[in-house]
């Protein structure tokens, strides 16, 4: 289980804007032998955070930024759309090189802004940038509660920005997020995100998990 707690922060008053360290027991397994593999690709899916840079800087890392919460299949998503169109349009906003693959890739919280009809379309996207070796950091819900386009889904749910700030811990940071929150669950991730398998699962606060990808 993940243990939060806040850090310092010289703005006392504005609670939404200080940072959490949180730490966590699935990093240190995302990150166990990547030294030894010498140059590394990391997909970070997220909004980027400066932590996740300094702390790479440690490794001989080459990370691609991609925020996925930035494409339009995610922000005004068409009322039709099947996993094969998905898959293109998140195959050109991705824009990665051929031929790269990915070590480590970093999805945080960004599937649960994503319906799952894109989420497959999204695997097919990258199953071409992933192998046995790749492995992936994320979060899942215990139970699915969210519907598509219902506006309500992100009343009084904290949106945050992830961060490594170690190798046993996060950095969250508040942010904002307008898109819908879909709550999948391990089954929906495994049935619509076939390029990665969860290898591993602990129980986050709030009904959520963090979770560990690997290619079965």
């Amino acid at each position: 289980m993940l243990t939060r707690k806040r850090t310092a922060s010289s703005n006392a008053g504005g609670r939404h804007s200080e940072p959490d360290a949180v730490s966590s027991r699935l990093l240190p397994m995302l990150l166990e032998g990547m030294e030894e593999r010498g140059r590394i690709n990391v997909l970070d899916a997220g909004t980027g955070a400066q932590s996740t840079v300094d702390f790479f800087a440690g490794y001989h890392a080459r990370i691609h930024f991609v925020d996925l919460l930035g494409c339009m299949f995610v922000t005004d998503p068409p009322e039709e759309l099947d996993a094969a169109t998905a898959a293109q349009a998140f195959k050109q906003y991705l824009s990665l090189p051929e031929g790269l693959v990915f070590d480590v890739c970093l999805f945080w919280d960004t599937f649960h802004h994503i319906d799952l009809v894109a989420l497959e379309g999204l695997s097919r996207a990258l199953a071409p940038h992933i192998d046995r070796r790749t492995l992936g950091y994320g979060f899942g819900a215990l139970h699915a509660g969210a519907r598509a386009g219902d506006p309500t889904l992100n009343s009084g749910r904290e949106y945050y920005r992830y961060g490594i700030l170690k190798g046993t811990h996060l950095l969250l940071r508040p942010g904002e997020c307008t898109t819908p929150y879909h709550a999948h669950t391990q089954q929906q991730l495994t049935e619509h995100f076939p390029a990665l398998t969860i290898q591993r699962a602990t129980l986050l606060q709030e009904g959520r998990l963090e979770l560990l990808f690997g290619r079965s």
